[in-house]
């Protein structure tokens, strides 16, 4: 009888340390690699905008980054949740084809310290410079400084391929980007003038590009990724965004991953 006892007390201990050995490996699989983020990123998009397609391919994409340099992400689609303390939770701002223009005086108040102030990074997209009097709102001149003192003019309704050529590869956000590159069916907004010289400019698109030909043109000075170096905060404009095919091309991604890490601070 107690041999009996003896053998089954063994065969649970034994069954009993199977069963903790399996379980351990199962959360070694499953438990991430690192404990926890290095930042923390805000990404604004409308709800309901033709640059939806655009805006649902970077959340796959930024997914993946996140996954890959080891940061979180969350969304909002307008401006109600944005003031001091809100903003002071996250180390970088991607404002993801969201316009200037329409936010709440809380955020307008928040946003400028936190780039003014340097309190966080900001990556801009497209709609970002969509600069003037629109939807019935007025242009809001903090940020129309901040974009350089620019006025939206224009566009391209019918797209255009054009060419991008890089003009200061130095730059931490143009690291591993080729001297030129080319931006398949875009709208390139046009300005009253260039924000040349209030801005530091990255990268210009050749007009003498375009593919088809257009009338829709700034000239002999078109720039469409620059940064604001009069702000603490690290920011960078990128115009391209509008549609989801940009993230097919290696130049756009490689762009946007320098921007992520270099806006934050890693």
């Amino acid at each position: 009888m107690l041999a009996s006892r003896l053998s089954l007390s063994i065969r649970l201990l034994a069954s009993a340390w199977l069963l903790s050995v399996l379980l351990l490996a199962a959360a070694t699989r499953s438990a991430p690699l690192n404990l926890g983020a290095k930042f923390k990123v805000i990404a604004m998009a409308e709800a309901n905008s033709i640059h939806r397609p655009f805006v649902n391919a970077a959340k796959i994409w930024l997914q993946k980054q996140a996954d890959e340099n080891n940061f979180s992400i969350d969304y909002i689609e307008n401006t109600e949740k944005i003031d001091d303390a809100f903003l002071s939770r996250y180390q970088l701002f991607v404002q993801l084809d969201y316009p200037p223009y329409g936010w709440t005086p809380k955020a307008v108040a928040a946003f400028t310290k936190y780039i003014e102030e340097g309190r966080g990074g900001w990556i801009g997209f497209h709609h970002a410079t969509l600069l003037g009097e629109f939807d019935g709102y007025p242009m809001w001149p903090w940020f129309w400084q901040f974009m350089g003192g620019i006025h939206f003019t224009n566009y391209i309704p019918k797209f255009a391929t054009g060419t991008v050529v890089v003009e200061d590869p130095s730059h931490s956000v143009m690291k591993h980007v080729a001297p030129t590159f080319v931006v398949e069916q875009e709208e390139w907004y046009t300005y009253d003038k260039s924000p040349r010289p209030n801005v530091h400019v990255l990268a210009h698109v050749d007009e003498s590009t375009y593919s088809p030909d257009t009338a829709s043109k700034m000239g002999s000075d078109h720039p469409v990724i620059w940064t604001n170096e009069y702000m603490k905060a690290r920011n960078v404009y990128i115009f391209m965004g509008h549609h989801p095919e940009l993230f097919q091309n290696s130049a756009f991604t490689t762009i946007f991953h320098n921007a992520i890490l270099w806006a934050a601070h890693q």
